[in-house]
C-alpha cells in the first residue's frame, strides 16, 4: 500500500529547534571504495560508509554469490557491477533491476567492455539491462567510450582498470557529462595508492602496484547537504552539518558556491569537519538567474525548488542526464512545480522557470520512484502543507531524511 507523509506548515521564524545534523557518508565515495575493496581482497577498511539503499545494493553485487542479482533502482550498482562481474574469471551471473532500470541505457559501457574481451549479452531490450555476464580475466589495454551519456560508465572502467594486466587507456568520445564525478573517481583511486591520469579526452590507469592504506574515511554526502542548504535559503536559518571538507573531492560540493552567490547562504568550516550554513544578512533574491548545472546534476532539483520558493525566474542548463535518471527529472519537475503555481518550459537539457501563480489548495507530490523528487520539494512546505506519495523512496540515498527533517522542526506525520 502506498504511504504518504503530510507536512505541517511553519512560518520561517518558528523553525527554531537546533539545526545540528550528522550526515551519512557519501554514496558516491562509498560505492567506489567498496568496489576497490572487493577487487583488492579487503586490503583496507572503510569508515563512515553510506547507509543508503544504493550502497547496500552495491554490497550485494560484490558479495552475493547468487546466479541472479537484482539491483532494483540502483544505477551505480548496475554500472559498477557490470564491470566488476565481467572481470571475475569463472563467474556467470544475470544482472537485472527494476522496470525503470531496464529502460536505462548501458550500451556504451557494454560496448567498451566487449572491446576488451568481456562476455556480456543483453537478455531483453538491446542496449539495456538485464545482462548475462560471463566473467573473464580481461587484459585491459586501449578502448573508446561514448562519454556523453553517463560518467558512471567511465568510472566503472576506471575502477576495474588497475586489476587488468595492461591497465587502461580510455579515449573519451564527445563532451563528457558530469565530469566532476570522473575527477572524484580519480581521487578515490589515488586515496588507496592507485595511479590515474585524467586528460581532456582520455584517461590512463596503469596496473595496480598494491594498496597504500589500511583504512579510509568517507566524507559525508554533499548531495544530502543540499537539502539543508535549500532550507537555509528559504527559511533564512542556519544549520550545522558534519563531517565535511573545505576542499572536497565530491563534485556536488560546488553547490556551496551556487548557494553563496545566488541564494545568500555562506559555508563556514570549523575544526573537526563541522560545516555551518549561515544566511547572509541583508540578502535580496535576484529577479532572474541562469545556472549551468552540468557539473552538479544531482542538486538541480533542489536549486529549481529554491528558485520557485524565492520567486526567482531563470534557466537551468546542462540537465541532459536528468532525462535518464530514476525518472525523467525535467518532466517531473515541470509537472510537480505546476501544482505549486510555478510555470516552467523545458528543452532536452534545460528547465526555465517563467511564471508564478497561486498554488493548488490540496497538493499531493508524486515522487516517481525518485528519491530526489521527494526530498527536493520539502522547502515548499514552509509556504503551506502538502503530502508526499511513497516517501520511503528516500532510503535510496538518505534513509534518515524524514527523521532529520523532524529534528530541525519541520514536522510531518505518516498517513497510511
Amino acid at each position: 500500500m502506498d504511504q504518504s507523509v503530510s507536512f505541517i506548515s511553519f512560518p520561517a521564524g518558528v523553525l527554531d529547534t537546533p539545526g545540528r545534523i550528522r550526515l551519512s557518508g557519501s554514496k558516491s565515495q562509498s560505492n567506489r571504495l567498496l568496489l576497490l575493496q572487493a577487487a583488492m581482497d579487503g586490503a583496507f577498511s572503510i569508515d563512515n560508509l553510506s547507509d543508503s539503499d544504493d550502497t547496500r545494493a552495491m554490497r550485494r553485487v560484490l558479495e552475493d554469490p547468487s546466479s541472479v542479482l537484482d539491483v532494483g533502482h540502483a544505477g551505480t550498482a548496475m554500472r559498477f557491477g557490470t564491470a566488476y562481474l565481467a572481470s571475475c574469471p569463472g563467474r556467470e551471473v544475470v544482472l537485472t533491476g527494476s522496470g525503470r532500470m531496464k529502460e536505462r541505457p548501458i550500451a556504451p559501457l557494454v560496448d567498451a567492455l566487449r572491446s576488451l574481451g568481456a562476455g556480456i549479452d543483453y537478455l531483453e531490450r538491446e542496449g539495456c539491462p538485464p545482462l548475462r555476464i560471463r566473467g573473464r580475466e580481461l587484459p585491459g589495454g586501449e578502448c573508446r567510450i561514448d562519454s556523453t551519456v553517463s560518467s558512471q560508465f567511465i568510472t566503472a572502467l576506471m575502477l576495474m582498470a588497475p586489476f587488468w594486466q595492461q591497465g587502461l587507456h580510455l579515449h573519451l568520445e564527445g563532451q563528457s557529462v558530469s565530469r566532476p564525478y570522473i575527477e572524484l573517481t580519480a581521487s578515490v583511486l589515488r586515496s588507496v595508492g592507485l595511479d590515474c591520469r585524467v586528460g581532456e579526452q582520455d584517461v590512463i590507469v596503469p596496473p595496480a602496484k598494491g594498496c597504500a592504506v589500511d583504512r579510509v574515511l568517507v566524507e559525508s554526502d554533499w548531495s544530502s547537504a543540499s537539502y539543508f542548504y535549500a532550507l537555509s535559503a528559504v527559511a533564512c536559518r542556519g544549520f550545522e552539518l558534519s563531517s565535511f571538507l573545505p576542499e572536497s573531492p565530491q563534485g556536488d560540493s560546488r553547490l556551496s558556491r551556487i548557494f553563496r552567490e545566488v541564494f545568500g547562504v555562506e559555508s563556514v568550516f570549523s575544526p573537526g569537519g563541522i560545516l555551518r550554513l549561515v544566511p547572509r544578512e541583508g540578502y535580496s533574491a535576484p529577479e532572474y538567474c541562469q545556472l549551468d548545472m552540468g557539473d552538479t546534476p544531482d542538486v538541480a532539483q533542489s536549486v529549481a525548488v529554491v528558485m520557485a520558493a524565492l520567486k526567482i525566474k531563470g534557466c537551468l542548463t546542462g540537465l541532459g542526464t536528468l532525462r535518464v535518471k530514476e525518472t525523467d527529472r525535467i518532466a517531473a519537475l515541470q509537472t510537480e512545480l505546476a501544482k505549486f503555481g510555478v510555470g516552467c518550459s523545458a528543452t532536452r537539457d534545460s528547465l526555465t522557470i517563467e511564471t508564478f501563480s497561486p498554488r493548488s489548495r490540496e497538493i499531493c507530490l508524486e515522487t516517481y520512484q525518485d528519491h530526489r523528487m521527494a526530498m527536493a520539494f520539502v522547502p515548499l512546505a514552509l509556504e503551506g502543507g502538502f503530502s508526499v506519495r511513497c516517501p520511503q523512496v528516500v532510503t535510496k540515498s538518505y534513509p534518515r531524511f524524514w527523521e532529520d527533517m523532524a529534528s530541525v522542526g519541520l514536522l510531518c506525520r505518516e498517513v497510511r
